[in-house]
């Protein structure tokens, strides 16, 4: 299966959301073109991602069969494919950051996030929907979906692999927010190790797709990454603070193989018995 990663430069304001919308579309259908059998979007995937009230948060919400998740769902069944991506979902009188999943025959499911981040916390209500797992049938495959601050959690990555999740699609926004050096020399930032530790540890299978550019004070970081089940780099995008797009290629079932050596298994040698605090 192949992977592919559109990472924005959107550009700010309610008036460019449409703007930003039509070019991540675009950058879609070209990953389609060019094999991508399911393409990641971002965090937000088409507006600005810094909110400072709720007025604002407001004006950008949509709800899930709102024209974000509509368009998805269009281009995905046109190619026979599978898109993920983030919405700032409204759901009655609650805002969400919201995951997406759509497919050849529309909405597959979607995921609430549950660590809120910044000023998140202050806006939006915490996921309600768990950590929920989805069948994309015509592979054979099970994804989870994860948002950027929800790795810093390891519990949630495990519940993910105790579920079978073969693959996990991450829309991300990872910032330069609370951090002194943002990428190291060899342009991986903190959060590209931390999504390798967790493909290591749980034998999974990850696609994490960041924006680029800046809002203000805040730069995002770019360096998008694609890792296989044993936490080896496909692709990944050495992109700082530019627009880009990636693919790579996976065989996500290989996430079903927990086995270590001859006597060791991933899952069967937890001892969960002995995971609590006096």
């Amino acid at each position: 299966m192949k992977f592919g990663i559109v990472q924005p430069i959107n550009l700010p304001g309610i008036e460019n959301v449409p703007v930003n919308r039509r070019e991540n579309n675009k950058k879609i259908e070209s990953l389609f073109q060019s094999g991508a059998d399911v393409v990641v979007l971002p965090e937000l995937a088409n507006s600005q991602y810094m909110m400072n009230s709720l007025e604002e948060v407001e004006s950008y919400s949509e709800p899930l069969d709102g024209p974000s998740v509509s368009q998805w769902s269009e281009i995905a069944s046109s190619f026979h494919k599978y898109i993920a991506g983030g919405i700032l979902e409204r759901d009655g009188n609650c805002f969400y950051n919201t995951a997406v999943l759509v497919g050849p025959d529309g909405d597959v499911g979607h995921y609430r996030k549950v660590h809120l981040f910044n000023w998140e916390k202050k806006l939006l209500a915490t996921g309600n929907l768990g950590f929920p797992a989805f069948e994309l049938k015509e592979f054979g495959i099970r994804a989870g979906m994860l948002i950027c601050y929800d790795l810093r959690f390891p519990e949630a990555v495990r519940t993910m692999a105790l579920k079978g999740c073969d693959v996990i699609l991450v829309p991300t926004t990872w910032t330069s927010i609370g951090k002194k050096v943002l990428w190291d020399r060899n342009g991986y930032c903190h959060a590209n190790y931390l999504a390798i530790a967790h493909a290591h540890i749980n034998r999974m299978a990850f696609v994490c797709a960041n924006r680029a550019g800046r809002e203000g004070n805040t730069s995002f970081l770019g360096a998008s990454i694609i890792l296989d089940s044993r936490a080896n780099v496909v692709s990944r995008l050495g992109s700082k603070l530019e627009a880009d797009q990636i693919i790579g290629e996976l065989d996500p079932l290989l996430s079903r193989n927990k086995t270590i050596g001859e006597i060791n298994h991933l899952i069967e040698d937890r001892k969960p018995e002995y995971y609590f605090t006096e």
